[in-house]
């Protein structure tokens, strides 16, 4: 008999180990292209209205720890640049995917995750500041309906699984 619940736990746990295996195998330029257009596309509104000015020569690291994806952002002129793995950072925000997840669904605040441990933050504490609030005035709202209601289920499906644990 086909039990959504189990399929739904096994895609959840799953999740990490299948975008791991694609951070390895997929060409690193590909995924920073990729990574490039998504963010430029997000933010074009802030990008052309020049509210990012303040990454001005900084440099915004995201790092998945769970899935080994670690990205450079940076403010070239009016776009973003992305660079995997880059050696310089003003400010590193680090955790595993299923909280990047929750808080790109508003699902958890990245204050809760702090201070829970969940969410690193070390160098530029101003520019974190910063990042955040742009964040939390533009919301999840601006992302396509579909990308938002799956990162939604995933997130509900995520604390689902950590209430579960024993």
């Amino acid at each position: 008999m086909f039990d959504i619940k189990r399929v739904n736990h096994k895609l959840v746990v799953g999740l990490p180990t299948m975008m791991s295996r694609l951070t390895r195998y997929v060409p690193s330029s590909a995924q920073a292209k990729m990574l490039e257009c998504g963010l430029n596309r997000f933010f074009h509104n802030e990008l052309k209205q020049n509210e990012l000015a303040f990454m001005s020569d900084k440099q915004v690291v995201i790092a998945v720890s769970d899935i080994g994806l670690q990205f450079g952002i940076r403010l070239s002129g009016n776009r973003l640049r992305v660079a995997l793995n880059p050696a310089q950072q003003d400010l590193l925000l680090k955790a595993e995917f299923a909280d990047f997840v929750a808080m790109i669904s508003n699902q958890v605040d990245p204050d809760t995750l702090f201070f829970r441990r969940r969410l690193q933050m070390l160098g530029d504490t101003e520019l974190g500041l910063y990042c955040k609030n742009l964040l939390d005035a533009i919301g999840p709202e601006r992302l396509p309906a579909a990308l938002s209601r799956s990162l939604a289920w995933l997130a509900q499906q995520q604390a689902e699984q950590i209430l579960q644990t024993p």
